[in-house]
């Protein structure tokens, strides 16, 4: 057996739009409102939501500067602290220098950011999905595979009951067994969530390739034998891009490259 491994934010889906407007109301609701003047300091609604996109693309353009360095869900929080702050951060580092040392109730922003994830989802969920587009070419990857009988699981640092609906035949068509979507219940660190698969089907880590678009969890996952991929089309920066490559790591540059590297990963094994 040999098992697809792959990410869901910033991998499947262009999630940067759906955790700006997600995280700025949690933010709000955990320091309180109209005390902060991000996006008029205001909680965003799918109504304001053109607006706000055309008013603040300066804002949205910050936000998106600092979606590559995140690790999990709290870090939207911090993004949101540090635009709040006007802090310039420039690489991984820095960002988890600023996460060791800042003052920030990571806990409450986690249990606010998916108690609006929830609302947001019962109030429209069409409407939260579109500020998530899929990569057309990942999903279609991902079903070439499925019906070629590769094995495809999800790691990701999201919640299943928040994604797994999005695999139905009526949004993405993808047959993902709840079971094989691993979550954040595993924690930040990916290289558990491998061990796990690793146990539960019992085969060596070289029969497994995982792809994402954060190259920190790539290397910890590395570690353990695994084969690895950096998704180049979404959020990973050009020095991520060229330390990935430094470091022997696959590159898939643009969505298109999605089932060809894989392909040559399992290939090369």
């Amino acid at each position: 057996m040999k098992i697809l491994a792959v990410d869901y934010d910033g991998v499947i889906v262009d999630s940067v739009l759906e955790s700006l407007f997600i995280s700025h109301n949690a933010y709000l609701k955990l320091y309180g409102k109209n005390k902060r003047e991000m996006f008029g300091g205001k909680l965003l609604t799918f109504q304001k939501w053109p607006a706000i996109q055309k008013k603040y693309k300066k804002d949205i353009q910050y936000y998106s500067s600092l979606r590559p360095y995140i690790r999990g869900a709290t870090d939207y929080g911090l993004i949101q602290k540090i635009m709040e702050e006007g802090k310039s951060i420039y690489n991984q580092r820095e960002f988890d220098e600023y996460r060791k040392t800042v003052q920030f109730d990571f806990q409450k922003f986690h249990d606010l950011f998916y108690l609006e994830r929830k609302k947001v989802q019962q109030e429209n969920y069409t409407g939260w999905l579109s500020l998530e587009p899929p990569f057309q070419e990942v999903l279609k990857g991902i079903r070439q595979f499925i019906s070629e009988g590769l094995k495809v699981v999800i790691a990701t640092s999201n919640r299943r009951e928040y994604i797994a609906d999005t695999f139905l035949p009526q949004y993405f068509n993808i047959k993902i067994d709840q079971d094989d979507i691993l979550d954040f219940s595993f924690g930040e660190d990916k290289s558990i969530q491998m061990q796990y698969l690793q146990e539960k089907y019992q085969l060596n880590y070289e029969n497994i390739c995982f792809i994402d678009d954060q190259l920190a969890h790539l290397e910890l996952v590395h570690d353990l034998g695994i084969n690895v991929v950096l998704a180049g089309w979404s959020y990973a920066t050009s020095q991520q891009k060229k330390d990935a490559l430094q470091k022997g790591f696959p590159l898939a540059e643009k969505e298109e490259d999605f089932y060809p590297k894989i392909k040559k990963c399992f290939a090369d094994k």
